[in-house]
C-alpha cells in the first residue's frame, strides 16, 4: 500500500542541523509517510548522524529511503531524484537545515483530504540566531489573485517548504525544474503549480521553521550562478506565459519583481566584477520603479547604472559593516 505523503529531504553539508531536522520528521503524529533523503555527495557526517537518529525510531526504519549521489548535483537535481523515487499521493519538501512541528503533516493532509485540495499552504516561522519572525501566507478565493501575488513575490512565500502539494502537480511535464536552476527553483515550480492547480487552501499555522543561520546555505553567497539563474528564471517564465497565451496579461506585472531581484543581487554580491558584468540586466525597465525602493536600494541602482562600480563596492562594504554591528548588538544586549 502506497504512503499518503512523501517527504523529500536533500542533504548537503548540514551536519549541524540534521539531527534536529530528523527528530522533527520521524516524530510526526501522522503514520502513513515515506521519507526520501538524498545525500548529494555531502562531504561531512550528515548521513552518519541521520542514521544514528533513525535508530531511535525503529517504527520508521522501513519508511526511509536514502539515495546517494556520487557527485554533487545541486538542490534541484536532488529533489528530482527524491521525487522519482516517491510513491505518496502528496509531496512535502523539507530542507535538512530546517525543521517542522510534529503535527504538520497530519494537519495539512487532513485539510487536503477534506477539501480535495491540490495545494495546502501554511505559514512560516523564520529562525534567526537570536530571534524569530512569522511570515503569513495569504490565500484568496480567486486563483488568479494568488498567481499574481506569487508573481509579485508578495503575500505568498515562493518556497515549496510549508506546503503540501499533490504529486501529480510535481510530475506535470511543465512543472519539473530544469537542470542547473539551483536558485529561484522553488518559485519556478510554484508558479506553474499555482497555474495548473484547481483547489488551493490554507491552514493558519506556522508549522515550518525556516533556519537563517546556516552559513553553508546556497542563498548566503551571491555568485555568477545566482545572476545566471535569475536571468534564466525570468526568460523561462516569459516563455511559459507566451506558450499559454498569457504574455500580454502578465508582462507588466513581472517587471517590478525582476528589478527587485537585480537590486538584491547587486547589494548582496561581494564581487565588483559581477556588478560590472551584469549591470545591464533589466536596465531598460529599472528607472520606472525607483519609487518602490528604499533609499539605499535606489543608490545601488544608480551607482551600477552609471558604472560607478568602485563606489557600489564601497557602499556594499558599508552595508556589511553596519549589519555586523547590528548583529553584535543583538547578541550582547
Amino acid at each position: 500500500m502506497n504512503p499518503k505523503v512523501s517527504i523529500l529531504i536533500p542533504i548537503y553539508k548540514t551536519s549541524a542541523f540534521i539531527e534536529k531536522c530528523a527528530h522533527s520528521l520521524f516524530g510526526q503524529t501522522f503514520s502513513e509517510i515515506e521519507y526520501i533523503f538524498v545525500d548529494d555527495a555531502s562531504p561531512d557526517d550528515s548521513i552518519i548522524k541521520l542514521k544514528r537518529i533513525l535508530e531511535k525510531y525503529p517504527n520508521r526504519e522501513k519508511q526511509v529511503t536514502i539515495i546517494h549521489h556520487e557527485i554533487n548535483k545541486g538542490l534541484a537535481s536532488s529533489r528530482n531524484s527524491a521525487l522519482e523515487a516517491s510513491k505518496g499521493e502528496y509531496i512535502a519538501i523539507v530542507d535538512s537545515d530546517d525543521y517542522i512541528d510534529l503535527n504538520m503533516i497530519e494537519i495539512l493532509y487532513d485539510k487536503a483530504s477534506e477539501l480535495h485540495a491540490d495545494i495546502v499552504v501554511s505559514d512560516l516561522t523564520i529562525e534567526y540566531p537570536n530571534s524569530t519572525s512569522l511570515f503569513y501566507n495569504t490565500i484568496e478565493l480567486d486563483k488568479w489573485t494568488n498567481y499574481v501575488n506569487l508573481l509579485k513575490q508578495k503575500k505568498l512565500s515562493n518556497t515549496l517548504c510549508s506546503k503540501l502539494i499533490r504529486k501529480s502537480l510535481y510530475t506535470h511535464s511543465e512543472c519539473r525544474v530544469p537542470g542547473g536552476l539551483n536558485y529561484m527553483e522553488d518559485g519556478y515550480v510554484l508558479l506553474r503549480m499555482f497555474y495548473f492547480a484547481n483547489i488551493i487552501v490554507k491552514v493558519d499555522h506556522a508549522f515550518y521553521h525556516y533556519v537563517q543561520y546556516n552559513e553553508n546555505a546556497i542563498t548566503k553567497t551571491k555568485n555568477r550562478m545566482h545572476f545566471e539563474n535569475v536571468i534564466s528564471f525570468w526568460n523561462l517564465l516569459e516563455n511559459f506565459h507566451y506558450e499559454h497565451n498569457e504574455l500580454e496579461r502578465f508582462q507588466q506585472i513581472i517587471e517590478l519583481p525582476k528589478v527587485q531581484n537585480k537590486v538584491r543581487l547587486m547589494i548582496d554580491t561581494h564581487s565588483s566584477a559581477l556588478r560590472k558584468e551584469y549591470y545591464n540586466m533589466f536596465r531598460d525597465i529599472e528607472m520606472k520603479y525607483l519609487s518602490h525602493f528604499r533609499k539605499g536600494e535606489i543608490l545601488m541602482i544608480l551607482l551600477v547604472r552609471y558604472k560607478l562600480f568602485w563606489l557600489a563596492q564601497l557602499f556594499h562594504n558599508l552595508l556589511i559593516f553596519k549589519n555586523k554591528r547590528h548583529l553584535n548588538r543583538k547578541m550582547y544586549n
